[in-house]
């Protein structure tokens, strides 16, 4: 029995937002209520489900869904911050929280907004799609507003660095196998967004565009939100 295509902003993709929300307020609320060292021991364990994570769903993809075992490569932006992610929920480094925060909010959020599971619940690739995403985001709120990490415009200056850096490696990577992570070469096979920002190689200057905007857009979000919950912890996460 197939499941029944996704519809986009229809009841399914709503109700499932809302749980993923909930979810992270929950989290987050627990991380803020007890001491700055537990919310540290919470963010270590965060960190170590995601490495979990990511390597049964890549099991999972590649027996069940047929994906090709290259594709489990960490080229994509959300894959690479299941490990940059745990690297800093692990580590507490200032400038992995900062990359983490920027690149979900920035990149992995808009896949919440604008889905593309193919398929409806209770597809297993619905299931997937949600759960990998709404995991990114929580870890990325976590990080601001459980770890109280500081953020400033230089945090995303540091941070946009690191996304074209990150880029060149990928370029080679799509080069070396002649694969198309990041949609570095050409664009999806299946409308998206990318489709409005022009043709080849023009997407991808509008892309980083966008994606400078946003960086300072997500900024501008968790300053306003940290003057409504100020720090908390003693030992807050400078920049």
């Amino acid at each position: 029995m197939h499941a029944p295509p996704f519809q986009p902003f229809g009841l399914l993709h709503l109700v499932t937002v809302a749980i993923v929300l909930t979810v992270i307020a929950a989290v987050v609320a627990w991380g803020r209520r007890v001491p700055a060292t537990q919310a540290r021991a919470i963010a270590r364990g965060l960190g170590v489900i995601l490495v979990v994570y990511y390597v049964v769903e890549g099991v999972v993809r590649v027996t069940l869904l047929g994906v090709e075992p290259v594709l489990l490569l960490p080229m994509e932006l959300c894959s690479a911050l299941f490990f940059i992610g745990a690297y800093a929920l692990y580590t507490h480094s200032a400038i992995a929280l900062e990359v983490l925060f920027f690149w979900a909010f920035a990149g992995t959020v808009h896949a919440l907004i604008t889905p593309t599971p193919g398929e409806g619940f209770p597809s297993l690739e619905y299931v997937r799609y949600f759960v990998c995403h709404g995991l990114l985001v929580l870890v990325a709120t976590y990080a601001v507003l459980a770890l109280d990490l500081a953020l400033s415009w230089r945090s995303a200056l540091r941070a946009l660095l690191a996304l074209q850096l990150w880029e060149l490696v990928v370029a080679v990577v799509d080069l070396a196998l002649d694969q198309n992570f990041m949609y570095l070469r050409h664009a999806p096979p299946s409308p998206t967004l990318i489709d409005s920002l022009g043709p080849w190689p023009v997407y991808l200057v509008s892309l980083e565009l966008v994606g400078t905007a946003s960086f300072f857009l997500w900024l501008g979000v968790a300053l306003a939100v940290r003057k409504v919950l100020p720090v908390r912890a003693a030992e807050a996460t400078a920049p």
